[in-house]
C-alpha cells in the first residue's frame, strides 16, 4: 500500500536544535501515560534522566518559568521507568512510576511508587512517597504505569500495569491511594497462555476506559495483531457494544476482544507475516475509538497505520512509511540489533483525534511531523515540525488536555545518542 501522506512544509519547521529543551537530560518509553499534561497554562511532564533519576517538571507558558524536581535519584537507569501523571479534583498532581521489571535503587521488594503534591498546581513540595506492592503472581515484578480516574465512579482511581506474570494487571483506590483493592488480571489467553499483551490506555475521565493491545512483543510474535475493548460501569465491551465480560468475570479472554488489525488473516491472504505494534488509543467526541499502530513488514521497514471505528466496522488506513528502527546500535561481528521494532513513534492528539504526530527519517535523521486527516484517516496532509536536524527526534507525545488553549502541543526525545533503553543521552524538546 502506498503512503497517503501529502507533504506540506510548515512555515515553523526548523532544525530540532532551534527548539527549546524542556529538559537537557531525559528519556521515556511509550507504555506509561500520560507523560505530559496541560493544566491552567502550565505543562507538567516527567522522564527518566541518564543516571536513572525520576524527574518531574512544570513549564508556565505565559511567563516562561520552568521548575524541575528530582523525586527519586538514580532510581532505575532505564527509559521504561518514566513517571505517569494524574490530576486530582483539587488540582494536586499525582505521579506513578516503577522500575523496569526489576528492583529500583533501595528497593527490597518491587512496587509501584506514587506521590502527590502538597499543593495544587505546584511540583515543588510533595507528600511522603507511598508504595503499591500488590501484584499478580510471577517473577517479573512491575512495569508500565497508566493511571485513570473516573468521576462517575466517585473519583475511583484505577492503575494499570504489566504484572508479575507479564500480563495486563490493575487495581483501584477509592480514597486517593490510602488503600487499594485486590489485584485483578485484565486480559489472558486460554488458547496461548504464554502471550504477554502490550497495552495502551485512554479514558474520558468520567465513565469509560479504552484499551488497545497486542498478542505480545513483535520480537516474539511472528503474527502480532492489534485488539480493542472498552470498560464502562463494571462491564467490558467490543466497539459495537457487545458485552465480552464483567468485573466479576475477569480476566477477559484475549480472543474474545475486537480484532482491529488481524496479522493472521494478513498472512493467510499474502503468505507474508506482518507484525503489528501498538502506539496509542483515543476516542472521538461520540465515543468511537481510534488507534495508532505500526505494521512491521520487515525490521528495516516500518509503516504507521490509523484504525477508526465508524460505528459498524474498523477502518485501517496507512498514514505513511515510517522507515526503520531508530536506535543506533554499534554492531559487533554477527551481533543483532537488540530493538529492531523501535519505530520513531506515532501518537494521537487526544483533543483532536484527526491529528497525529510522528517521527520518521528524512535521509539518515529522524524528524518530527504533524499530520491531519479530513476523511477519517483515508488521506493525510503532513507538516514538518523539525527539519534539517543534526540528531534524531523520536517518540513524540501530544500534551494531554492541551487543546487550543495551549501554545505548545507536542514534546519529543532528541537523541544525542540512543543505543538501547539502558544506554542513552537524550533531551526532551518542546515545539516552541
Amino acid at each position: 500500500m502506498l503512503s497517503t501522506c501529502k507533504t506540506q512544509e510548515s512555515i515553523t519547521s526548523q532544525p530540532a536544535e532551534s527548539f527549546q529543551s524542556f529538559s537537557e537530560d531525559g528519556a521515556w518509553c511509550w507504555f506509561s501515560d500520560p507523560r505530559a499534561v496541560y493544566l491552567n497554562g502550565k505543562i507538567y511532564a516527567g522522564w527518566v534522566s541518564s543516571d536513572g533519576s525520576i524527574m518531574v517538571a512544570s513549564y508556565n507558558e505565559k511567563t516562561g518559568e520552568k521548575k524541575e524536581v528530582n523525586i527519586f535519584s538514580e532510581f532505575n537507569k532505564d527509559d521504561h521507568a518514566n513517571p505517569s501523571f494524574l490530576i486530582l479534583p483539587d488540582k494536586r498532581i499525582m505521579v506513578f512510576f516503577s522500575a523496569h521489571s526489576t528492583l529500583g535503587r533501595g528497593e527490597t521488594k518491587a512496587a509501584i511508587t506514587y506521590a502527590t503534591t502538597k499543593n495544587p498546581e505546584d511540583i515543588t513540595a510533595w507528600e511522603v512517597q507511598k508504595r503499591l506492592e500488590k501484584n499478580a503472581e510471577g517473577p517479573r515484578k512491575f512495569c508500565y504505569n497508566n493511571p485513570v480516574m473516573l468521576s462517575e465512579e466517585n473519583n475511583r482511581i484505577y492503575i494499570f500495569w504489566r504484572g508479575g506474570d507479564w500480563k495486563p494487571t490493575f487495581c483501584y483506590t477509592d480514597d486517593f491511594g490510602k488503600t487499594w483493592s485486590t489485584v485483578f488480571s485484565l486480559i489472558k489467553s486460554s488458547v496461548s497462555n504464554y502471550k504477554r499483551p502490550y497495552v495502551k490506555v485512554s479514558s474520558n475521565g468520567e465513565d469509560e476506559i479504552h484499551f488497545a493491545f497486542t498478542d505480545g512483543h513483535p520480537r516474539v510474535e511472528a503474527l502480532n495483531s492489534i485488539y480493542y475493548m472498552k470498560y464502562k460501569d463494571g462491564k467490558f465491551y467490543k466497539a459495537n457494544g457487545d458485552i465480552i465480560g464483567t468485573m466479576d468475570s475477569l480476566p477477559i479472554e484475549h480472543e474474545e476482544c475486537d480484532i482491529v488489525y488481524d496479522a493472521y488473516a494478513e498472512y493467510l491472504e499474502t503468505r507474508n507475516g506482518v507484525r503489528g505494534w501498538i502506539w496509542d488509543v483515543a476516542f472521538r467526541k461520540d465515543g468511537n475509538p481510534v488507534i495508532a499502530y505500526a505494521q512491521l513488514p520487515e525490521e528495516s521497514s516500518h509503516d504507521y497505520f490509523y484504525a477508526s471505528w465508524d460505528g459498524k466496522k474498523w477502518i485501517n488506513s496507512k498514514i505513511c512509511d515510517a522507515g526503520a528502527f531508530f536506535p543506533r546500535f554499534e554492531k559487533l561481528k554477527d551481533a543483532r540489533e537488540p530493538e529492531p521494532h523501535y519505530s520513531g513513534g506515532v501518537y494521537i492528539d487526544h483533543e483532536n483525534v484527526d491529528v497525529v504526530y510522528y517521527s520518521r527519517p528524512i535521509g539518515d535523521i529522524f524528524e518530527i511531523f504533524k499530520a491531519e486527516t479530513k476523511d477519517n484517516g483515508l488521506t493525510w496532509k503532513e507538516q514538518s515540525i523539525t527539519s534539517n536536524s543534526k540528531k534524531d527526534n523520536v517518540r513524540p507525545f501530544a500534551i494531554r488536555s492541551a487543546g487550543e488553549k495551549a501554545k505548545s502541543q507536542v514534546l519529543w526525545m532528541y537523541n544525542e545518542t540512543y543505543t538501547h533503553y539502558k544506554d542513552y543521552d537524550t533531551r526532551i524538546k518542546i515545539d516552541r
